[in-house]
């Protein structure tokens, strides 16, 4: 990978899990190299938040978020359509969304909530978006930050 800036220039980048620890330092450094990072966050709060950060550091282009709880199956449906939708090409997605949780919960879809968040929401994002990851050549990246 090119560290210099202005290597990921024109480059689209999708990153679950950008509000906070890996996630975020990603997309600050992603962004600071020229990438546009499009983001899901769960909560509004540091989705706004992450996203000033990133247009404070990175003003070159217009960062978006998009909002989920991806424990839940619709949720995982409904933001990669979004984010389909709003994105002709994505050159590298970072699933990296993930928690750990101190004791077992059920999500409403019968999941348990760990496996719904940190292993099933990446391959149903991921599977939503590989038409937009294979735009650009068949050259996408992808990334399981878990």
């Amino acid at each position: 990978m090119d560290y210099t800036p202005g290597a990921m220039r024109d480059k689209v980048v999708v990153i679950t899990g950008a509000t906070s620890g890996i996630g975020e330092v990603a997309a600050d450094r992603l962004a600071q190299k020229g990438a546009r990072i499009v983001f899901v966050a769960r909560d509004r709060e540091r989705g706004e938040a992450t996203r000033r950060h990133l247009r404070a550091v990175a003003a070159h282009a217009d960062h978006t978020v998009h909002y989920a709880d991806l424990s839940r199956l619709a949720d995982m449906k409904r933001v990669a359509e979004e984010i389909a939708a709003s994105e002709p090409q994505i050159d590298v997605l970072i699933n990296n969304a993930g928690a750990m949780f101190t004791h077992r919960q059920v999500t409403e879809d019968g999941f348990e909530r760990t496996f719904a968040l940190n292993h099933l929401s990446y391959f149903v994002v991921t599977n939503l978006l590989l038409e937009r990851l294979r735009a650009n050549g068949g050259r996408a990246s992808c990334f399981d930050g878990v």
